[in-house]
């Protein structure tokens, strides 16, 4: 497996972006913060020589808690989607 590509890390910060506008719990400066806390964590997946899914959910899992609690049921599911797809065809 070759290193994330720049569209692969931008189509997962529009995933995130996208699930952020769903929750309505939480206010604007909370979504705000976690979108800081995202695109850190994201572009810190850009360094990785060899991502694999499995490692990179529990990295994000690890260090977005916040996010991945206010997520609807099912969402953890289709980023693991996302993510298998992007390492599979950067191959």
């Amino acid at each position: 497996m070759a290193k994330l590509k720049r569209r692969d890390l931008e189509e997962l910060i529009k995933w995130f972006e996208d699930t952020l506008t769903q929750l309505t719990k939480i206010d604007r400066r909370q979504k705000m913060k976690m979108r800081k806390k995202i695109r850190d964590e994201i572009h810190y997946l850009s360094v990785w020589p060899n991502p694999t899914p499995e490692i990179m959910i529990t990295r994000l899992e690890e260090r977005l808690r916040d996010v991945f609690r206010a997520m609807p049921f099912g969402m953890k599911e289709d980023l693991i989607k996302v993510l298998i797809k992007m390492t599979t065809k950067s191959k």
